[in-house]
């Protein structure tokens, strides 16, 4: 009614925003969505533009569309069997296909940017753990404290010495920066990068094993840390963990002989690559030649 005006407590509650972005988002980024797919779907059911996209699925995924009762595409009966790599490449594919149309006469001459922002929009709501680049490219998404440990794992490494180990670093960065990320090999790259440094404190170590870490670098605290008993009996179960990490990081390595092991949950890739990163950053703390 005229004259209202929005009711203020002077807290600090979000204002008009919706509960369930308020309240009830989780921390954790997803994979994929159904409701996120359903929500792609209407958004390009409606966009006068798209009503022949459908032509994209066999020439380009192989994936024949669903006909509606009615004919014409259902997509949102089309998107629920794709596999989440489809998803996310149909995303780019429509993009760059209403781009083309802009040769020609559209509805909409924006219709691209119409779809690329509405799917961005989406991917942040619905917390996919993806982002969407300015054409229409899909990659993944890592939030700001991964971003923070990367950029300064990589100012750790700055130094001639740690050369190697940069390039094993960056190596795993890379496999990241892709569109369909390669967990695997970024942990592979991060051990690397631990491994390089580790074998620079200890030249006689052939490789980074969890017990060989574990008794060296305990030994190597107790002399740093022998004036702080405090500091000792912390570093001592956080030595223990990056025992653990090793050995984690171990089932995704490639052995000789062996079936090469199948790709690690993002999640878990994303865990093992930042708590390797800190540890890579401990590790060139404690080199007495660095």
């Amino acid at each position: 009614m005229k004259g209202l005006k929005p009711v203020t407590d002077g807290s600090t509650r979000p204002q008009g925003q919706r509960f369930s972005h308020v309240y009830l988002r989780s921390p954790d980024l997803l994979q994929d969505s159904e409701r996120a797919r359903r929500r792609a779907a209407a958004i390009l059911d409606g966009i006068k533009d798209a009503n022949d996209a459908y032509s994209i699925l066999p020439e380009k995924l192989g994936i024949d569309p669903v006909v509606g009762v009615y004919g014409g595409v259902n997509w949102r009966l089309t998107f629920k069997d794709f596999e989440t790599r489809d998803f996310l490449d149909f995303i780019t594919l429509v993009y760059r296909y209403l781009n083309e149309k802009k040769r020609g006469p559209m509805y909409a001459p924006d219709a691209n940017l119409a779809w690329r922002d509405g799917c961005r929009v989406i991917f942040s709501e619905e917390n996919l753990s993806y982002e969407i680049d300015d054409l229409g490219g899909v990659h993944f998404k890592v939030d700001a404290e991964f971003a923070a440990s990367k950029q300064a794992s990589i100012v750790a490494l700055g130094a001639p010495r740690y050369a190697n180990a940069r390039v094993e670093f960056e190596k795993a960065m890379k496999a990241l920066s892709v569109a369909t990320p390669d967990g695997k090999e970024a942990i592979r790259g991060v051990f690397n990068a631990v491994e390089c440094v580790y074998r620079l404190i200890y030249s006689k170590a052939h490789k980074l094993t969890s017990a060989d870490a574990i008794r060296e670098l305990q030994a190597l605290l107790q002399k740093l840390y022998s004036a702080d008993p405090r500091a000792l009996r912390a570093a001592n179960p956080a030595v223990k963990g990056f025992g653990d990490w090793i050995d984690a990081c171990h089932n995704y390595r490639h052995e000789e002989g062996k079936e090469d092991p199948s790709q690690p949950p993002i999640d878990l890739a994303i865990y093992l690559i930042s708590t390797g990163s800190a540890h890579l950053r401990w590790l060139i703390s404690l080199d007495p030649a660095g």
